[in-house]
């Protein structure tokens, strides 16, 4: 490192180039594949992105409306498609609707 950063106290002989190794992680998370909800959110992206005006109309309709349960990219499906009323996803077991506009 600089000449006029500090040498820490250690018990290792070998010294560490802490600049070298950050540029090294750094280079690893650059090129690690995305996992879990980040990897549905990037492949949602990349649906989207190259969707035409119908498949994106579709999309961001039936995951609003459905809040959040259904994401579909058939517009002639979706544009007749009432998820707030008939046909809203039954909820998990468990688990209700509720409004949450209300308290």
């Amino acid at each position: 490192g600089p000449p006029n950063q500090p040498a820490y106290p250690t018990s290792n002989k070998a010294k560490k180039d802490w600049s070298r190794i950050d540029r090294e992680v750094d280079e690893e998370l650059k090129h690690e594949k995305p996992a879990g909800d980040e990897a549905l959110n990037s492949l949602f992206k990349q649906i989207y992105d190259r969707a035409d005006e119908d498949t994106r109309r579709a999309m961001i309709k039936s995951f609003q409306t459905s809040g959040g349960t259904v994401l579909s990219t058939n517009w002639g499906e979706v544009s007749s498609a009432d998820y707030e009323g008939k046909d809203r996803p039954t909820p998990p077991d468990g688990q209700e609707w509720r409004d949450w506009r209300k308290k």
